[in-house]
């Protein structure tokens, strides 16, 4: 019984440990789909001159960059027929932290299109892939010392109540 108790305390330990750790990822998998999905939205509006309605639809309609920025921008353009930069700002704001700064600047460049929206996102690219690189390496600190602690704790706990 104490066995069964003691295996239970680790794999909660070990099951919090990971829940934790793709909870912290969120902003990594979201920023990663967003970086690849800005070069796509570039290069389709600078070079393809898509509307920006049929891309959303088209193109930029899958995986987690849709489902947290380009889904929700779409919806907003449809039913509140409100402007391009107003969607934008509040598509923008629902994104995990600090993604939806970083993104934020790009929504009045949008309708304008041409060098000053390639430039901008050019530059929300490298300010993304700053943020993925820093963000990768410090969660992967945090994700080792998390760990630690909790087997620790629970490694702490079963000594006291064996």
């Amino acid at each position: 019984m104490r066995a069964a108790g003691a295996l239970l305390l680790l794999t909660g330990a070990g099951l919090w440990c990971l829940l934790r750790r793709r909870e912290g990822l969120l902003p990594v998998r979201v920023g990663r789909a967003l970086l690849a999905d800005l070069a796509v939205l570039r290069y389709q509006i600078q070079v393809r001159r898509t509307p920006l309605p049929e891309l959303l639809e088209g193109t930029l309609n899958r995986g987690p960059g849709a489902a947290y920025l380009w889904g929700p921008l779409l919806a907003r353009l449809r039913e509140d027929g409100a402007s391009l930069p107003r969607c934008w700002g509040a598509s923008t704001g629902e994104l995990p932290p600090p993604l939806g700064r970083m993104l934020a600047p790009l929504g009045p460049l949008l309708p304008a299109g041409g060098e000053t929206l390639a430039a901008a996102v050019e530059e929300t690219r490298e300010e993304l892939t700053r943020f993925l690189r820093e963000e990768t390496a410090r969660q992967a600190a945090q994700g080792r010392i998390t760990a630690a602690l909790s087997l620790a704790g629970a490694s702490l706990l079963i000594l006291v109540l064996l």
